[in-house]
């Protein structure tokens, strides 16, 4: 999770301070961001990009100005629903929150049947994606 954390991370410290957030608590903020889908699939892919960059070695991920600017982008559609830079961050550096998007990712390896701590599986799987030149391999890069 640290390759989401820290592209978002980047993006916030790019944008400078924030407005006033919604008062509300975070357990409401951490629930609107995940059932918010353009956000929520957003973290996914990312998290997906780095379980699959960090079990295979022969590939690697989009380069830092991407990833950058995705986040930036995920960033900016979460402070447009109101949240804080603090609120935002708080979501994103949760260890219930990684963990559960860990559990989402292992879960569509799965199901794409990939053994998701596998390396040679996730790198056919990651080889195969670049191949077809899916939205999920046109971000990574045979090394």
């Amino acid at each position: 999770m640290k390759l989401h954390m820290l592209g978002l991370t980047t993006a916030i410290l790019l944008t400078g301070s924030a407005m006033a957030g919604v008062a509300t608590t975070q357990a409401q903020v951490n629930d609107t961001l995940r059932n918010t889908p353009e956000i929520y699939n957003g973290l996914f892919t990312a998290a997906l990009i780095k379980h699959v960059v960090d079990t295979c070695p022969a590939v690697s991920p989009p380069g830092r100005l991407s990833r950058v600017t995705y986040f930036l982008s995920l960033y900016n559609r979460a402070r447009n629903l109101g949240f804080s830079r603090e609120q935002i961050e708080a979501f994103v550096e949760d260890k219930q929150e990684q963990a559960r998007l860990e559990g989402i990712v292992k879960a569509h390896l799965q199901r794409e049947g990939v053994t998701p701590d596998d390396e040679s599986s996730v790198c056919a799987f990651a080889r195969a994606q670049i191949a077809e030149r899916s939205a999920l391999g046109r971000q990574l890069r045979e090394r």
